[in-house]
């Protein structure tokens, strides 16, 4: 899936590094640029962004100002990353509920974790993820995809009465944007932990339950010591003894 974000910001340099920053980051588009916070308001309104880049500072006025006025005149509130020079605006984009803080001049490393932590945030949302393979784009639900297994930077995935399916996409970058409840177990597998059915953490395995084409059973899949404290905490925590 494409997204599309909006850049408000005054500083001619700043706007230009980030730019740079995002141009690497194909599945995201620029679709319009404001340097004054009424301009952003008004443009955010009418090209409703997935995401808005706001700087902190806009000449005298403050960023955390354009937030309150899109509250105040639309329901659809586009995920926000600030970007600023002064760590003292931190608490308040925390408060802000704002989805990430990115101090300038921007980090490649820093701007890929907010990316990746709006397109979670977003499938949270959506329930769904839109996957490109050889063949076009595949259109599917979350709760589908029953677990997917690393072939080296490609991955495979299992899913409901569909047939295995090929992807460009290596395991971690899965991970890093697949929400809840999806846990890595191994350095192999990513599974969807509303197909388990039983937990041994004693041998390190687990058992999904698996639907498929014309097929209904389970199969058994390892996991790494890596990974077993993670797998312990989400599972045995968030399913009743």
């Amino acid at each position: 899936m494409n997204y599309n974000y909006i850049i408000v910001e005054d500083n001619a340099g700043a706007l230009k590094n980030l730019q740079t920053a995002l141009k690497p980051h194909q599945g995201f588009r620029e679709i319009g640029v404001a340097h004054t916070l009424a301009k952003g308001i008004s443009l955010a309104l009418k090209a409703k962004p997935h995401i808005i880049f706001l700087d902190v500072q806009l000449g005298d006025e403050n960023g955390f100002n354009l937030i309150k006025e899109i509250r105040m005149l639309t329901a659809e509130i586009p995920f926000i990353i600030m970007t600023t020079d002064f760590d003292k605006y931190a608490k308040n984009a925390v408060n802000a509920d704002v989805l990430y803080f990115l101090d300038k001049p921007i980090d490649p490393d820093e701007l890929e974790i907010a990316l990746q932590k709006f397109e979670r945030r977003f499938l949270e949302l959506q329930n769904h993820i839109t996957l490109k393979n050889s063949e076009g784009h595949y259109f599917m639900q979350l709760d589908d995809i029953q677990y997917i297994q690393s072939d080296n930077n490609y991955c495979r995935i299992f899913r409901v009465n569909q047939p295995i399916m090929h992807i460009s996409k290596t395991l971690k970058e899965m991970e890093a944007i697949l929400p809840p409840p999806f846990i890595r177990i191994h350095k192999s597998y990513l599974i969807n932990s509303k197909y388990v059915k039983m937990l041994n953490t004693s041998k390190k395995i687990i058992r999904l339950e698996i639907v498929g084409d014309h097929t209904q059973g389970e199969i058994e899949l390892p996991i790494s010591d890596l990974y077993l404290e993670t797998v312990k905490n989400q599972l045995l925590t968030a399913k009743p003894n």
